[in-house]
């Protein structure tokens, strides 16, 4: 067995074990984040997390423009979830789960590199 067919066994059983996802959320999530899943690494993603808002998937700016983990506006996340993941759209980003957060991330970074992250996103 490849080591990505293991990682994506070992992924799915996480969910399953840790969530109260069904297997057609499991599934829905598989297939939706899929084009997006090689963007960024986990470390690369917690690298980012960590300096936007040290790891915090609610976390909140002093304005309260920048949501989440990933430090999302609003304007944002619901441009990037209408192309990606449009039953995301007009969501709360801390309202939504961390695995979200993440696949919303890897999503604008395929578009856009660092650029939304000028300071955070040389960390990656």
């Amino acid at each position: 067995m490849s080591t990505r067919i293991r990682l994506v066994a070992f992924a799915v059983g996480i969910l399953l074990i840790g969530t109260a996802c069904t297997p057609q959320e499991i599934a829905l999530y598989l297939e939706s984040t899929e084009p997006t899943s090689d963007v960024l690494s986990p470390d690369e993603l917690l690298r980012l997390r960590m300096c936007e808002s040290t790891d915090n998937y609610r976390a909140i700016s002093p304005s309260g423009t920048y949501r989440g983990a990933y430090q999302f506006d609003q304007t944002t996340w619901d441009d990037v979830a209408g192309r990606h993941f449009p039953w995301l759209t007009g969501i709360d980003p801390i309202d939504v789960d961390p695995w979200w957060q993440d696949a919303m991330t890897r999503a604008l970074w395929s578009e856009r590199g660092r650029q939304p992250w000028p300071v955070c996103g040389k960390k990656v």
